[in-house]
């Protein structure tokens, strides 16, 4: 399983959506609202402008015809005759032709005004100074508005953009899983046929990742067929000469008596031994599932004869093995068992330290610690330690369903396999 933090395409795409959603409608409001904000500057500039020229043009057809002096209109053919409450605002500026300023100024009532200047000239070089008034509240309401107004169109505006790009998602990612479902059922025929031809995809990042896929696929199985191959042709050469071995043994021993006689029934007894590696690597080279026959075992003769055998490892060294075994005999594969419990064992007489090997035997389980000794290098090292003993029981218990385990103190080690786990 992944972590919490792993989304699928889809979800990830929703929250990128989301994302770019909100930034979307982020610049959306900001830019209508520049727009507007520049429209309405420029359509006030523009009416300004109008009005000027059509002064202007009226000007020049009824010369002696009076200048605006209304509040909200108001003309001046030179800016010496503008008031001087009206120059005020505008005394800071350089004013420059056609182009329309702007200030905010209190009028003669108190209140806040917004005033417009347009200095004009027309054609034949007659000028005019435009003032238009008009209240800053009534002005402030109509750009509320327009905001407003704004606002609800940018709205509607997302929800309608949101609402498409919503149905074109829905129909990418529907395009797109159909095309994942596609590869991920194609991979997992791979596990169950190592000929299955490359299908072609809809997408070409899909058309390459099913290749790596395969040839990765294929990588393994080659690998894991040399690794049979190698299995069972090296247990099919191991039993001849072993056969061979032990017929020769067992006639020596029938030969002999005394002292050498308990040399070949060593030698017979190492043989049986590698006779049983043999079988069970050929058993685990083999991808049959079918079940080893089970025998019954009596534990304490079991035991105690392999740890005779493994006494030769603790010569010299001041080291008791003790054996607790808390039931009488077992059904179990039993040469599959001693394969594991010899490799535990001698793994444990080797890189103990002085002190005691205590094996622990039940009908669920068998475990076996040791001291560790400070002296021998990778004495404490689970795996370092074990070499091709841990990969035979790692692989032999995996493959009956066994739990092996090796736990690592400070002072001791503790191999165990259950071939019962309890619930």
């Amino acid at each position: 399983m992944g972590s919490s933090s792993t989304k699928t395409l889809p979800q990830q795409l929703r929250w990128h959506l989301i994302l770019a959603g909100i930034a979307f409608g982020i610049a959306i409001i900001v830019s209508l609202t520049f727009i507007t904000i520049r429209t309405v500057d420029f359509a006030t500039d523009s009416i300004l402008k109008m009005e000027a020229d059509n002064l202007l043009n009226s000007l020049e057809q009824e010369p002696n015809k009076p200048l605006p002096k209304d509040k909200g209109l108001q003309a001046y053919l030179s800016w010496e005759h503008v008031p001087l409450n009206l120059q005020t605002p505008f005394s800071h500026l350089n004013i420059e032709y056609n182009q329309v300023y702007e200030e905010e100024y209190i009028n003669d009532t108190g209140g806040y005004s917004y005033i417009a200047l347009l200095f004009f000239r027309n054609n034949k070089g007659k000028s005019i100074y435009l003032l238009s008034e008009y209240s800053a509240k009534q002005t402030d309401e109509i750009m509320l508005n327009i905001l407003e107004n704004l606002l609800l169109d940018a709205f509607w505006l997302l929800i309608s953009i949101f609402f498409l790009l919503f149905l074109f998602v829905f129909w990418l990612l529907r395009r797109t899983n159909e095309s994942m479902k596609l590869l991920s059922n194609w991979a997992y025929k791979l596990k169950d046929n190592d000929h299955l031809t490359k299908e072609e995809f809809p997408i070409a990042e899909l058309n390459d990742l099913a290749a790596q896929l395969k040839a990765g696929v294929d990588r393994i199985t080659e690998f894991n067929m040399r690794e049979q191959q190698f299995l069972k042709h090296a247990s099919h050469e191991m039993r001849t000469p072993l056969a061979t071995i032990q017929a020769c043994l067992d006639t020596l021993d029938f030969q002999l008596s005394g002292a050498p006689q308990k040399t070949v029934q060593r030698a017979l007894r190492a043989s049986s031994n590698m006779n049983r590696l043999s079988s069970a690597l050929l058993w685990l080279a083999r991808e049959s599932e079918s079940p080893i026959k089970k025998s019954s075992v009596q534990l304490v003769p079991f035991c105690q004869h392999q740890i005779e055998e493994h006494q030769y490892l603790l010569k010299k060294r001041d080291i008791k093995i003790e054996l607790r075994v808390n039931t009488d005999s077992i059904d179990i594969e039993e040469d599959l068992l001693l394969v594991i419990f010899s490799n535990l064992l001698r793994n444990a007489c080797q890189f103990t330290g002085e002190g005691t090997i205590t094996i622990n035997m039940s009908a669920d389980s068998v475990s076996i610690s040791n001291p560790i000794d400070p002296e021998c290098e990778g004495s404490g090292s689970s795996h370092h330690s074990f070499g091709l003993g841990l990969q035979l029981v790692s692989r032999i218990c995996e493959k009956l369903g066994w739990e092996f385990s090796f736990e690592e103190q400070s002072s001791s080690v503790k191999a165990q396999v259950a071939w019962a786990v309890p619930p």
